[in-house]
C-alpha cells in the first residue's frame, strides 16, 4: 500500500465542503482506495505552508497498523489515508468524508435552520440550554461514554507515537446514537514523535496546559483531563474551569483520583489515556463492534455529511 498519490489519481473534484486559513476540502466522488472503503475527500493546502515529511508520517501511522487496528483508528478518527503529490509538490492528503452522524440540524433562534457539525463544545453548556438550541441532552450514562471514546482513541494513537496536540472544544465531534461515540477530526495537525509536526501545534484558549507551549503525551493528558471535567460538568464557565472539584458528585473516588492527577503540574503521575478508557468502560457498557468491525462504504442513496450519491446517476448530490 503506498502513503502518496498524484493529483490527477483523484479525479474531477465534487462540492468544496469546507474552507480554512490553510487549506480547502473539496469531495473526490470518483475515488476509489481499496484499503479506505467509503466516500473520501481532498483536503488541498494553500501555498507551501506544510511539512512533507511530517505528511508522511501521519499518514504512515495508519499504514503501518493491521488491519483491524486500522479499522479501529478509522472509527475514531478522520485519519489522513493519502498524501497527494502535484510534481515534486506535497499540495494536499485525501481523508475519509466525515459521517453524517456525527452532524447536526438545528433550528436557529432567527427560526433558520441549520446544518453543522456536532462539536463537543456543545456537551459543556447547561443541558437545559443545548436542548432550546437544538442540541441533543445527553445522560450522564452517555456523556461516560463519549469520555471512554475520545480516551480509547488517544490511547491509541499514544501507542503508535502521536502527540495529538490541539484538543479542544471543536477538534472531536460526536453522536448519540448507536452509542455515545468521538471522531477526531484536524489529524493533519498531529505530530509524530521524533518528526517535525505538519504545521506550529498551538493550544487553543482556555486548553494550555502548565507545561507552557511544547506539546507532547503528557500534555494531551492533561487536555484529555480538561476534557472529561468540561463534559462531566456542564454549565456556566465549564468551558474555562480547571477544578476537579466541579464534578465531585459525579464520579466515585476512583475517579476523582484519576481526575485531580490529570489536572496536576505534573506531567509523569498523569493518568494514561488507556487507564481512562479502562475507567469508563466499567461505568458503560461498551459496544465492541465499532472497534473491530472495517468501516463500510456508504450506501447508494444514503446521505453523508450533507451529501448523498444519486442511484439514478450515481453522482454526489446535496442531500434534502
Amino acid at each position: 500500500m503506498t502513503d502518496e498519490l498524484d493529483r490527477s489519481a483523484i479525479g474531477q473534484l465534487g462540492p468544496q465542503l469546507g474552507s480554512g486559513g490553510q487549506a480547502v476540502i473539496y469531495l473526490a466522488p470518483d475515488l476509489r482506495l481499496p484499503d479506505a472503503p467509503g466516500a473520501l475527500v481532498f483536503k488541498q493546502y494553500k501555498g507551501n505552508q506544510v511539512t512533507q515529511n511530517g505528511l508522511r508520517a501521519i499518514v504512515g501511522v495508519r499504514s503501518r497498523l493491521d488491519p483491524a487496528a486500522r479499522a479501529r483508528l478509522d472509527s475514531m478518527a478522520a485519519w489522513p489515508v493519502r498524501v497527494v503529490r502535484e510534481g515534486s509538490r506535497i499540495c494536499g492528503v485525501v481523508l475519509p468524508l466525515i459521517p453524517d452522524t456525527f452532524f447536526q440540524e438545528r433550528v436557529l433562534p432567527t427560526g433558520r435552520q441549520a446544518r453543522g457539525p456536532r462539536e463537543v463544545q456543545n456537551l459543556f453548556v447547561d443541558p437545559a440550554l443545548a436542548t432550546r438550541l437544538g442540541m441533543p441532552s445527553l445522560t450522564s450514562a452517555q456523556r461516560f461514554g463519549v469520555c471512554r471514546d475520545l480516551a480509547a482513541a488517544l490511547a491509541l494513537l499514544h501507542e503508535n507515537g502521536v502527540v495529538f496536540g490541539d484538543i479542544n472544544a471543536k477538534n472531536e465531534l460526536y453522536r448519540e446514537h448507536p452509542e455515545p461515540t468521538v471522531m477526531l477530526v484536524d489529524c493533519d495537525a498531529v505530530r509524530i514523535r521524533g518528526s517535525a509536526a505538519v504545521v506550529k501545534q498551538l493550544s487553543a484558549p482556555d486548553w494550555n496546559p502548565p507545561e507552557g507551549a511544547v506539546l507532547t503525551q503528557a500534555t494531551d493528558l492533561y487536555k484529555l483531563g480538561l476534557f472529561i471535567l468540561r463534559v462531566l460538568g456542564p454549565g456556566p464557565q465549564a468551558s474555562t474551569f480547571r477544578d476537579p472539584r466541579r464534578v465531585n458528585g459525579k464520579l466515585d473516588a476512583e475517579g476523582r483520583g484519576l481526575l485531580t492527577a490529570a489536572l496536576g503540574p505534573v506531567g509523569s503521575v498523569r493518568p494514561t489515556a488507556a487507564a481512562w478508557s479502562a475507567y469508563f468502560a466499567k461505568l458503560v457498557v461498551p459496544v465492541t463492534a465499532r472497534l473491530v468491525a472495517p468501516r463500510q462504504a456508504p450506501a447508494r442513496g444514503v446521505a453523508t455529511s450533507g451529501w448523498r450519491r444519486d442511484p439514478a446517476t450515481g453522482r454526489w448530490v446535496p442531500a434534502r
